[in-house]
């Protein structure tokens, strides 16, 4: 069986539900709220392993109950967890405001997720090396995804990069990236592209080639997502029709599914498709890794809902 390496953040999510995201200045109510184990790279992993794919995570937590709270949650979704490291630094935490439709705002304080450094990665080399598809999102430092995914292209893995926050990318990151994973307010940061562009696949389709990046999957929520192929193909994938609750995990969901169906296929067109009914049924649900199904409930889903 294939086995994947995330590498990457873990957060302690503090969510609001509100009716309406807030304007610039306006204060507002909140009508719930409740803590969650979360961060980028943890609910890619628990995405992972909830799908059936054996999965293990380094990452850096503080050496406080919130920390040892993200360790637990790990093990308790079977994500082999001995490789997290403890900071004297604060954990991580996000803090998140859900509105009436599902749409959300999210403010993360990295803590000890930026302390990780290019030493830690080379002392767990042999983790690297182990695992089969390493992968990788932008909440540890740029100069750890970059000597992280150069690493992981020297042993022969497949890797992912998820680059949300968004920020610049060098040559050297682009290079060793065999799927970039990438949202519509990523590509606007990153590649000076608006999806409102008549032109934006073409702009794309130019930026991949000039940059040398084998693979790049635009998600763009309610309107699928598109795939700009290591042929040189385009291929667009319609969403699912669901009433969203709260669409916090979905890109994370999205990632993990898409990791553990190319592991399995090695067929970007099944995998995305397997991605989009996995984040579909996420944004359904409350919540971040409590809100990724199973390997069935994925199943039923596709078999009850025709996609559009």
């Amino acid at each position: 069986m294939k086995k994947a390496l995330v590498i990457g953040s873990l957060n302690m999510d503090m969510t609001a539900k509100v009716e309406n995201l807030p304007k610039l200045g306006e204060t507002i109510f909140s009508n719930e709220f409740y803590e969650s184990c979360g961060g980028k790279g943890a609910n890619q992993a628990v995405a992972m392993s909830k799908l059936g794919m054996t999965t293990e995570m380094i990452g850096m937590v503080g050496n406080d109950s919130q920390g040892d709270r993200l360790i637990n949650n790990l093990i308790k979704h079977n994500v082999k967890a001995d490789n997290i490291i403890k900071s004297n630094d604060l954990t991580g935490r996000a803090i998140i405001t859900v509105d009436k439709r599902g749409n959300n705002s999210i403010i993360v304080i990295p803590g000890c997720n930026f302390k990780i450094t290019e030493e830690d990665i080379q002392n767990k080399i042999e983790v690297i090396a182990e695992n089969d598809i390493i992968v990788l999102q932008n909440e540890i430092p740029s100069e750890v995804v970059e000597y992280t995914l150069v690493k992981a292209k020297e042993l022969g893995k497949t890797t992912i990069l998820n680059p949300a926050p968004a920020r610049k990318l060098n040559d050297k990151i682009y290079k060793n990236i065999d799927y970039l994973i990438l949202n519509e307010t990523e590509m606007e940061e990153i590649f000076d592209i608006g999806i409102h562009d008549k032109v934006y696949i073409g702009q794309i389709f130019h930026k991949k080639k000039e940059c040398n990046i084998k693979n790049i999957i635009l998600t763009l929520g309610e309107n699928g997502s598109v795939l700009f192929d290591e042929n040189d193909n385009v291929k667009k994938y319609d969403a699912y029709e669901v009433e969203a609750v709260d669409t916090t995990a979905a890109g994370d969901s999205f990632i993990g599914a898409f990791a553990l169906k190319i592991c399995e296929t090695n067929n970007p067109d099944e995998a995305i498709k397997y991605a989009t009914a996995t984040s579909a049924i996420v944004v359904t649900r409350q919540g971040a890794q409590d809100s990724i199904p199973s390997p069935e409930e994925i199943e039923e889903f596709i078999e009850k809902h025709p996609i559009r």
